[in-house]
């Protein structure tokens, strides 16, 4: 009866096999939290098909899932081309880069499947299937200027940091009759550091500036740019200026400013964020001592003069 019973076991074991690496497996390297923008490398096994089915579901998006690059199309039961489709090695593993920019999703938390047939239902039959929570959030730029005064002829710096894995930031200066617009990279622990020298800050207009900190967000591409005299959004078929900023009939200072960040904040113009720091220009410039005029020459002058007056007094 026990060798019965044995044999009975073992039989099951053949027809149902219970092993860590069966099924339908899916996880994603990093702490599951990313920004936009950033490559999510999703992987797990398949012991079940030859390809692996992937959808997502979250905040606005269909009950059923979705594509993960077309994530506001439902996935349809039966139609593998509403689904991401991952080969399944020979080993039975698989693995998917999920390049996160220009996905239109809202911020939040998302749960990606991996399944085993294309099928958003566990119940449908043949159907295994495993999922994952990610947190996707939006990339962000925060700066300031050191020192909040900035003296002609002093050098200053721009620090910061930009979240979301740019490559680098743009840094636009509006002033009475002056811009100045340049590229700086970002860090890989996203922070940034713009020196501006004796000669920029020479040339900087004294009174009311502006600086303007831009990032290329999910695309990691600047969607406003300096072109020439005019400033120029690169949406559309062939892009258009905006305004312009030298030369006659430009905008100066404050109301370049507040149209930068007006095109910056229009929908129409891309999804570039920004920040704002007003900062004041001083001509005090770099501070020279007072040279003290030497003391030793008039010293030894009055002690010749009181010396003659003595002999002269004597002499009478």
């Amino acid at each position: 009866m026990i060798f019965l019973l044995i044999l009975a076991g073992a039989a099951t074991l053949m027809i149902f096999p219970v092993s860590a690496e069966t099924g339908v497996t899916i996880s994603a390297y990093g702490d599951q939290s990313y920004y936009y923008g950033e490559e999510v490398i999703l992987h797990g096994n398949n012991s079940i098909s030859d390809t692996t089915y992937l959808f997502i579901t979250g905040p606005n998006l269909p009950a059923g899932g979705g594509k993960l690059t077309f994530p506001h199309e439902g996935a349809v039961l039966g139609e593998p081309g509403t689904f991401t489709v991952v080969k399944t090695r020979p080993d039975k593993t698989w693995e998917y880069s999920y390049y996160t920019a220009n996905i239109l999703m809202d911020a939040g938390s998302f749960t990606i499947y991996a399944a085993s047939q294309p099928a958003t239902d566990d119940l449908a039959a043949n159907v295994t299937s495993s999922r994952m929570s990610i947190i996707l959030k939006r990339p962000f730029i925060m700066a300031e200027i050191s020192p909040a005064t900035v003296s002609k002829g002093q050098s200053f710096t721009i620090n910061g940091t930009a979240e979301g894995n740019p490559p680098s930031v743009q840094i636009w200066i509006f002033g009475n009759n002056y811009v100045f617009n340049t590229i700086t990279p970002v860090n890989s622990n996203a922070s940034f550091t713009f020196t501006g020298d004796t000669h920029l800050s020479g040339n900087l207009p004294n009174g009311q500036c502006f600086l303007i900190v831009q990032h290329s967000m999910q695309n990691n591409q600047f969607d406003i740019v300096a072109s020439g005299d005019y400033v120029r959004t690169l949406q559309g078929n062939n892009g258009m200026n905006l305004f312009k900023v030298n030369g006659a009939g430009s905008l100066q200072g404050r109301d370049a400013a507040a149209a930068l960040t007006a095109a910056l904040s229009d929908p129409k113009n891309g999804d570039d964020t920004f920040t704002v720091i007003p900062f004041t220009v001083d001509d005090t410039g770099p501070s020279v001592p007072q040279t003290q005029p030497a003391l030793l020459p008039f010293a030894l002058f009055g002690a010749v003069v009181l010396i003659v007056g003595i002999v002269m007094w004597k002499r009478h």
